[in-house]
């Protein structure tokens, strides 16, 4: 069955949700006993069936309400996952020291909503990371920016866009490289928004590929947008930018034997791509593409550096630990071979504006010359 798969991840997380809610109605009949348990039950699954539903139509019907309701939705699932872990934790921790069901009660809830105030303002802060990669064949030195999964939406719009493009410009590099993820929904599509203006203010030459959010925000309009900015959009092709070869790769899987829920089955992979493409071998290349894949045949054609992002580091616990299984290349700089790789967490986030563990990056890169090697 075509489907099977996406059906049963989603009576997982359904399945998942129910637990969650009967768990914690369970405890905090416990802890706060003046409020019965079936109350607790039905309180905690009305909320969470009501703002998941507004969820679902907002994405329909783009409107205050319908925002309203996405945001109140992503903080009602961010209070739940702490809470469980929380709450989880106490119940394991008063089995050797007995903690009252009330102490228990007030911590949890303490705990979890200092946390995720700490979270959203650590989201909030943008931090610049600055790393130096040898490059063949480059005879001089050669400055970017690399940014990646800025995640435009519901929570954020043309003022963060403006501080990281102010971020950009102090840094003055020489070009700077988006691996995608530009935009999170639709919710900045209306025909009057300003919301990549920022980007006007960029004198260098600015490259970009798509992401997974951007093909569900709607993929053409967003190389639209972004080609209306001043930016280069590569779409599986090259440019040059001075002894530069830059690769621009369509979110896609590695090859015809991969599966990954954030790409197209049936779109063109890497594999084939890179086979197609005219590249010279012996020209310093950097790729950009936006999820971590298909490292073998970029190596394959002397590639000397793969940009990327998608994976967010993450971007909060529990999900570090989950992410660092799935991506062997999850965060930071790496090596294939002779391919340099590095994966971005990214400067913004999704759904939840929350980062714990994690922080929101630019990354500065000095591409240096490592040696000399014959450039036509």
């Amino acid at each position: 069955m075509k489907y099977s798969g996406f059906i049963l991840f989603f009576v997982l997380i359904l399945a998942s949700i129910a637990g969650i809610i009967y768990y914690l109605s369970n405890r905090f009949a416990l802890f706060f006993p003046s409020v019965s348990f079936k109350t607790w039950l039905w309180g905690l699954s009305g909320a969470t069936l009501l703002l998941l539903t507004g969820t679902i139509f907002s994405f329909a019907i783009q409107n205050p309400v319908g925002k309203l309701f996405f945001m109140l939705s992503v903080f009602w699932i961010t209070v739940l996952l702490f809470l469980l872990m929380f709450v989880a934790f106490l119940d394991l921790v008063n089995l050797g020291y007995k903690i009252s069901p009330l102490l228990r009660g007030i911590i949890s809830l303490t705990i979890t909503f200092l946390l995720i105030i700490y979270g959203a303002i650590n989201a909030s802060v943008i931090k610049v990371k600055e790393i130096s990669i040898p490059i063949s064949g480059l005879t001089k030195e050669i400055t970017a920016v690399h940014i990646s999964d800025l995640h435009l939406g519901y929570f954020w719009g043309k003022k963060r866009l403006d501080n990281i493009v102010n971020k950009i410009i102090a840094l003055n590099p020489d070009v700077v490289f988006n691996t995608g993820d530009m935009f999170d929904t639709d919710a900045h599509f209306d025909k009057n928004s300003d919301v990549l203006d920022p980007l006007s203010k960029l004198a260098m030459p600015h490259y970009f590929v798509y992401g997974n959010h951007d093909e569900k925000a709607g993929v053409e309009e967003v190389i639209k947008r972004m080609k209306d900015a001043g930016v280069i959009v590569l779409q599986n092709e090259t440019a040059q930018f001075g002894e530069l070869q830059i690769i621009g790769l369509n979110n896609m899987l590695a090859d015809e034997n991969r599966f990954d829920i954030h790409a197209n089955q049936n779109m063109a992979t890497i594999k084939s791509v890179m086979n197609n493409l005219t590249v010279n071998e012996n020209r310093p290349t950097v790729v950009l593409h936006h999820r971590p894949g298909g490292m073998e045949y970029l190596n394959a054609k002397k590639v000397d550096l793969l940009l990327t992002g998608h994976t967010h580091a993450g971007q909060l616990f529990p999900f570090i630990l989950i992410v660092k299984a799935m991506y062997k290349y999850n965060t930071g700089l790496y090596l294939y071979n002779d391919l340099n790789i590095y994966v971005t967490a990214g400067v913004g986030t999704a759904a939840m504006p929350v980062r714990i563990g994690t922080r929101s990056e630019i990354t500065f890169i000095r591409l240096i010359p490592k040696n000399i090697k014959q450039c036509s």
